[in-house]
């Protein structure tokens, strides 16, 4: 099944002002699509409305199989459990400590913030160094480790869609080839993962096809 499909779908150009060319746009489980663009700020609209956080000036968005609908809160909260968003636009809640901002997807369903990390999350945190810090608000943390815990909550989250902006500055070249088999795990359970990056080796390694923005225009 397709995990996402846009049909005539436009949003406002951050470039030129301008609506986005009608375009189609769809994503499968496995795959992988690299942006090239002339606009990060546009590359990063078009990742911000994949996550639901951006209404599009017109055109269809099906996720899973279903009609989203903009206007409803409650669509596009169900869409959102099932997004990973690491760029400079994600935040952590501010007045919960790190431990229970990774926690907070599971206790949406059991209503408690007392359950304990899973051995997948204390994985994540021992290879983003952050076992100490655990119990640190957002506001205490520098800004690498909080880019780093942004990026533990949405692995952790079992997303069937990650959306990536520039990794190898969100966290570093260094963490990023560090978490290249996590990522080569999570495509090979079909996770679909669209990212902008620089950084040829990541782009080598993983884009299946390219999409390229440039000057109000999409082609896939």
């Amino acid at each position: 099944m397709t995990m996402i499909e846009l049909s005539n779908f436009s949003f406002e150009s951050k470039k030129t002002g301008r609506a986005f060319q009608p375009f189609d746009f769809s994503l499968a489980p496995g795959d992988v699509v690299s942006i090239s663009t002339d606009s990060a700020e546009d590359a990063l609209t078009f990742l911000k409305t994949l996550a639901t956080l951006v209404p599009p000036i017109h055109g269809s968005y099906r996720f899973l199989g279903n009609n989203l609908n903009f206007s409803n809160r409650q669509d596009l909260l169900e869409a959102k459990k099932h997004i990973g968003f690491v760029t400079s636009h994600a935040a952590l809640i501010s007045n919960r400590s790190v431990r229970e901002n990774l926690l907070l997807q599971r206790a949406y369903f059991t209503n408690s913030l007392s359950a304990k990390l899973d051995p997948n999350t204390r994985r994540l945190c021992k290879l983003f160094a952050l076992e100490n810090k655990l119990d640190l608000r957002p506001a205490a943390l520098t800004e690498h480790d909080y880019r780093c815990v942004v990026t533990v909550r949405e692995l952790i989250k079992r997303p069937v869609i990650l959306l990536m902006e520039y990794p190898e500055k969100y966290i570093g070249i260094t963490k990023l080839n560090a978490i290249n088999d996590i990522l080569f795990n999570l495509v090979g359970d079909e996770l679909g993962i669209v990212f902008l990056s620089e950084y040829k080796y990541f782009i080598e390694t993983f884009s299946k096809r390219d999409l390229v923005i440039s000057n109000g225009t999409l082609q896939a």
